[in-house]
């Protein structure tokens, strides 16, 4: 007889259904799978928050991490779990970098610092 697997959390429980906040149409506040996700306050501070977003908090201390990473980590798809950061972001709990413009992306001269900085590590 095989063991029971633990029950888990359905994404759509973790958005509280809120996918309308996922239709930011300005890009510099549009959550995407590039994105970089800071916490905003310690997650002691945070009260009492479901297990998944106490998980995203400590993952997002100090630098940050990507949306890509948080949904790889959470074993969710990447919409929802965006749709999950911006709840978080507007209870206060993370901030975000958008990625980069087209014209930022463009820049050549840009790409040759990340370049340079990422032989460094």
């Amino acid at each position: 007889m095989s063991t029971p697997q633990p029950r888990r959390t359905r994404t759509f429980a973790l958005t509280a259904a809120q996918a309308a906040v996922q239709g930011e149409t300005d890009p510099a506040h549009r959550i995407t799978m590039h994105s970089l996700i800071r916490t905003a306050i310690p997650v002691e501070a945070a009260g009492v928050i479901p297990e998944e977003w106490q998980a995203v908090l400590r993952w997002c201390v100090g630098t940050g991490i990507a949306v890509a990473e948080i949904a790889a980590r959470l074993h969710m798809r990447l919409t929802p779990t965006a749709v999950m950061l911006n709840e978080l972001r507007a209870h206060g709990l993370v901030t975000h970098q958008a990625s980069m413009t087209t014209d930022q992306a463009a820049d050549v001269a840009f790409l040759w610092r990340v370049r340079n900085r990422l032989a460094e590590i």
